[in-house]
């Protein structure tokens, strides 16, 4: 009855769905892209752990040396995804601080659609998958890179795109870090990039909307 019991509880474990960490802890605008696999974001809803403009290392993946010609082409392609858009990010838990050597935060990056859900799959699967990048899991962070060509996680519940798109628009008239209040028109830097899903195609085009 033990033995039973005890292969009844594995069953159940094993039919239970992937437990996946949402992406909802710090929300930023790509300003630099260094590599293929190297971030810079201006945070937008900041965590804890966050710079105003931080470093962000894609969890799980290795981009070639942008001094090789495989190297520019992974850069110039996560350009082509990334820059000046708004993404989500999803940082590691385990490692201390949450940062590598370089002081880099070790994320999952999501970009984001026109309801502020996050598109799966993240950024560090697209790398791979376009063959700009390679897989390199490490066993010391939170991720399981092999959940990437899983199924996707659940949405945001309606009360989260609320409380992000609240933090995501902030009320007109608000004076952004580093804008000035001069009356002068807003410049690229005060703008957040969203996905906008096409009707006919179904396929995604930027956007953008004034913060």
């Amino acid at each position: 009855m033990v033995l039973i019991a005890r292969m009844s509880c594995i069953i159940v474990l094993f039919l239970l769905p992937v437990a996946w960490g949402m992406p909802d802890e710090a929300a930023g605008r790509v300003v630099s892209v260094v590599s293929g696999d190297s971030l810079g974001i201006e945070m937008i809803v900041s965590d804890p752990r966050t710079n105003y403009i931080d470093s962000i290392k894609l969890a799980d993946i290795d981009a070639p040396s942008t001094i090789t010609a495989e190297g520019k082409a992974a850069k110039a392609y996560a350009v082509s995804l990334l820059k000046n858009r708004t993404v989500y990010l999803d940082i590691d838990d385990n490692l201390s601080q949450c940062r590598n050597q370089y002081s880099q935060l070790i994320c999952l990056v999501y970009l984001m659609d026109e309801s502020y859900q996050p598109i799966w799959p993240p950024i560090n699967r697209l790398m791979v998958d376009s063959g700009h990048a390679v897989l390199h899991e490490d066993w010391g962070n939170e991720f399981n890179a092999s959940q990437w060509w899983q199924q996707p996680p659940l949405s945001f519940s309606s009360e989260k795109v609320d409380q992000l798109k609240a933090m995501l628009e902030p009320q007109p008239g608000a004076v952004q870090p580093n804008q000035p209040s001069s009356g002068m028109p807003p410049q690229d830097s005060n703008e957040v990039s969203i996905l906008k899903k096409g009707g006919a195609s179904g396929g995604y085009s930027i956007g953008y909307h004034n913060r």
